[in-house]
């Protein structure tokens, strides 16, 4: 895990991505490049859209776009984005949409640092030959 910060480190869960690995070894190289490269190219749209269905309501397709931010990070093994989105769902299945915005700025505060985390475990696949 050479060249990992503390802060970085924990961002990731380390079970979650012994299975990915072995995911690398098995489907061949580029399947966790690809899952990574989605999560990372949709994030920001995501949240973005996540804000705009608040703004107007539509506390059922927020539910729907939280479900799938908790089960991608959750894939990635990034528990912190999984819970959040997971409180978001949660939220808005009550109808209640409290702590939305809280937690939609909690995931954009995050998605740097994760992205980036994400990014060198990565690019670990490759240096290793898997």
């Amino acid at each position: 895990m050479g060249g990992f910060h503390a802060s970085e480190e924990c961002l990731l869960d380390e079970r979650v991505w012994l299975g990915l690995e072995y995911l690398e070894s098995v489907a061949g190289p580029g399947a966790v490049a690809e899952m990574v490269d989605h999560f990372g190219q949709d994030m920001p749209d995501r949240i973005q859209r996540m804000r705009s269905l608040f703004q107007a309501g539509d506390l059922e397709q927020l539910s729907r776009l939280a479900h799938d931010l908790k089960s991608n990070s959750a894939t990635l093994g990034i528990p912190a984005i999984s819970a959040l989105g997971a409180r978001i769902e949660q939220s808005a299945e009550s109808g209640s949409g409290e702590d939305v915005i809280s937690a939609l700025d909690e995931i954009e505060r995050l998605f740097p640092l994760t992205f980036l985390a994400l990014e060198r475990r990565r690019s670990s696949f490759t240096s290793r030959g898997l």
